[in-house]
């Protein structure tokens, strides 16, 4: 054999060897029903850990403290039943439903998702079987497989089997930083964005049963909301809104105070904390990832609480609910365990 066939040969098993090396990298970034492992780049805000410079807000007592005065708990609670958001795994190739939905307040939809300003997005892959949270804020995520893509809505109301209305609605590739430009640098309609009071996703700090039940980890800074959120930090400071970049790109917060938290701030848990004394194994995976990446602050709430998908059913039937024992163990750590870190890129509006 020549020495040409020879290169030729050697040419084609390098390529069918590059070839199943990318399909082999592809494969492993997402579990065997098609959700990515990790959602978001390696460089979005949700996947970075704290850093070893981090400084804790002068505030960060009094802050932690009136949060502590305005519930009825003296802890994280949990949104895992309701006030949350299921998320739907779905393979649009595999049906051939298309939905419809509008915008029912007379506005439009953000400029990046409706572009035309017809206050409806048109041939969503989107089952009609699928339901939203069951609360007013009628949040929903659907991931769709086949192209990778987010679909997420708030006050999602079905009106029949092929229409239903939504008062917010955004889109996005699973490895997209999951963030947006805060108030008018984020677009014309910048109100609009996203779907969480903070204008960030929600799938981003969801805690997701794949991750914590089905793997046993949780690599990514979680979301939670509070019940003293930021408006802005004194009266008359030459602005009106306050919110921490770039998590946040707006702000649904109404308190005025210095010792209110931004959205988009990151409260974690005291590294300090011995989370070997926690005997359940969830709840010390919980505590470690509030210890190494924290959790930003993205919507407002009765109570301070972290978001676990919702996997349907009540209080007691949810199957979160079978875990009571173990995750509930965080809801006993005060809040006094926790620390405010100094937001560095604050805006303003």
């Amino acid at each position: 054999m020549s020495f040409c066939c020879w290169c030729c040969i050697i040419s084609r098993v390098i390529s069918v060897l590059a070839i199943l090396l990318v399909s082999s990298v592809g494969q492993a970034q997402f579990t065997t029903d098609g959700f990515p492992y990790q959602v978001f780049s390696n460089s979005s805000a949700w996947n970075q850990l704290i850093p070893s410079g981090a400084t804790v807000e002068p505030l960060s007592a009094s802050m932690l403290l009136l949060i502590k005065n305005s519930q009825t708990t003296n802890g994280l609670s949990f949104a895992y039943y309701q006030w949350t958001a299921p998320l739907h795994n779905v393979d649009s190739t595999t049906f051939t439903t298309r939905i419809n939905i509008y915008q029912p307040q007379g506005e439009f939809y953000h400029n990046s998702v409706d572009p035309l300003n017809t206050g409806q997005i048109l041939n969503l892959p989107v089952p009609s079987t699928v339901n939203p949270d069951p609360m007013a804020d009628g949040h929903m995520i659907v991931y769709d497989r086949a192209t990778y893509t987010f679909y997420e809505f708030s006050r999602f109301i079905w009106q029949n089997s092929t229409w239903a209305s939504a008062t917010r609605f955004d889109r996005f590739q699973y490895d997209v930083s999951g963030s947006y430009p805060a108030f008018n640098a984020g677009g014309s309609r910048w109100w609009m964005r996203a779907v969480r009071g903070a204008g960030s996703t929600f799938i981003g700090g969801l805690i997701r049963w794949d991750e914590l039940v089905v793997r046993g980890e949780l690599n990514h800074v979680l979301a939670m909301s509070g019940p003293v959120n930021r408006m802005r930090k004194t009266e008359s400071p030459g602005y009106t809104y306050e919110l921490c970049s770039p998590v946040s790109s707006r702000t649904d917060g109404w308190y005025v105070g210095t010792n209110t938290v931004m959205e988009g701030q990151r409260i974690r848990l005291n590294p300090s904390f011995n989370v070997n004394s926690l005997t359940g194994t969830k709840a010390r995976i919980i505590a470690r990832t509030l210890q190494l990446y924290g959790a930003y602050v993205v919507d407002n709430s009765v109570d301070a609480s972290l978001y676990f998908e919702n996997k349907g059913g009540n209080y007691a039937t949810s199957p979160w609910a079978s875990f009571a024992s173990d995750i509930g163990q965080i809801q006993a750590i005060t809040l006094d365990n926790y620390q405010v870190l100094t937001c560095d890129t604050p805006v303003t509006k």
